[in-house]
C-alpha cells in the first residue's frame, strides 16, 4: 500500500489510526512521504511510530498542505481572472450593442423625418397646383 501511495496523486486523507502498527511501518511511511507530495491529511494516533518518524511525516504533511494551498490560491486567482475578464468583455458587448441600437434608433428617427418632410412636400406640391388651378 505504502509503494502505491509513493506515487498517488489523487488522495488527499488516509486514516492508519488504531493499527498498532510498528514502527518499521513508521519508518516507511516517512519515506513514502518523501516522494508523496499530494497527501495533506494522515492520522496516526495510537500506533507504535518512533517520535523521530512522526515528526518527519509532520513536516512532509505540512510541505504538502502548503503546496495544495499554493495550487488552490493560484487556480482560484486564475478563475477570478477570468471571471474579471468575462464581466469586462461583457460590460463591452452590452456598450457596443449600446452603440448599435443607438444608431438604429438615430437613422430611424432620421428616416422618419424624411418621410414626414418628403410628404409635406408632397402635400404643398399637391395645393401649390391647386391654387393654380383655382388661379386660372
Amino acid at each position: 500500500m505504502l509503494r502505491a501511495l509513493e506515487d498517488n496523486c489523487s488522495l488527499l486523507s488516509l486514516n492508519l489510526a488504531n493499527n498498532k502498527l510498528e514502527p518499521a511501518i513508521g519508518t516507511e511511511i516517512r519515506k513514502m512521504l518523501e516522494k508523496n507530495h499530494t497527501l495533506i491529511d494522515l492520522e496516526l494516533g495510537f500506533n507504535n511510530f518512533h517520535l523521530k518518524d512522526v515528526r518527519a511525516i509532520q513536516e512532509s504533511l505540512i510541505r504538502n498542505k502548503k503546496m495544495y494551498d499554493a495550487e488552490r490560491l493560484k487556480e482560484w486567482r486564475e478563475r477570478k481572472l477570468m471571471r474579471d475578464e468575462d464581466e469586462r468583455l461583457h460590460a463591452l458587448y452590452l456598450k457596443e450593442q449600446s452603440k448599435k441600437e443607438e444608431l438604429r434608433m438615430e437613422t430611424e428617427t432620421k428616416e422618419l423625418r424624411e418621410a414626414q418632410i418628403e410628404e409635406k412636400w408632397k402635400k404643398y406640391l399637391i395645393e401649390s397646383a391647386i391654387e393654380k388651378e383655382m388661379q386660372i
